[in-house]
């Protein structure tokens, strides 16, 4: 999608409209059009993580073929672009959630970017009911399995040479506030 289009049609429509048509039930752009690719991965990727594969969801760049994010100029989706993955999972956001509150002891030990992404989830991510995994994903319980996941998920079509990131919602609600909350921010930028 043109970087002109997609600000005409974030105009033109609603966040919500937005989400629905553009994000959550469609394709994603980086899947071109190719449903049976788009199941199968979702399937591979379920397995790897051991989440239902209808609790996955492609957000971001990787979904409507621009970055979303408007200092970034709305940049087309490319060879070096990341691929965001939205996990709709109520035992891992609790598993993570409870590991985060508990394990004071261990934030005072990771490196300082570590600690800043913890600090994070104490004051904002967690009120958003959402764990962003990026700089977390060694820390917690299940994140060896899901290094792994990301690992095999990058070997393969069309995430091949691709960054596979996670984001773990605790409920569609929460993903879709959250999402919603950053597209309201980017219309925000654009139209004031």
């Amino acid at each position: 999608m043109e970087r002109e289009a997609l600000i005409e049609i974030l105009k033109q429509g609603g966040a919500s409209r937005f989400l629905e048509e553009h994000v959550f039930d469609r394709v994603p752009h980086i899947f071109a059009g190719d449903r049976a690719l788009f199941v199968l991965w979702k399937r591979a990727l379920g397995e790897a993580i051991e989440v239902d594969p209808a609790c996955l969801t492609v957000v971001g760049g990787a979904a409507v073929g621009n970055s979303l994010n408007p200092a970034r100029n709305f940049k087309e989706f490319d060879v070096g672009s990341d691929v965001d993955v939205a996990v709709v999972s109520h035992f891992h956001f609790t598993v993570a959630w409870r590991y985060l509150r508990t394990n004071s002891q261990r934030r005072v030990r990771v490196d300082a970017r570590t600690r800043t992404a913890w600090d994070e989830h104490v004051t904002r991510y967690i009120y958003w009911g959402t764990i962003a995994t990026d700089r977390l994903l060694g820390v917690l319980p299940f994140g060896l399995q899901w290094l792994g996941a990301r690992t095999s998920m990058g070997a393969i079509d069309p995430t091949k040479g691709r960054a596979v990131n996670f984001r773990i919602y605790s409920d569609f609600e929460a993903l879709r506030s959250y999402q919603l909350m950053s597209v309201k921010s980017v219309r925000d930028s654009l139209f004031g």
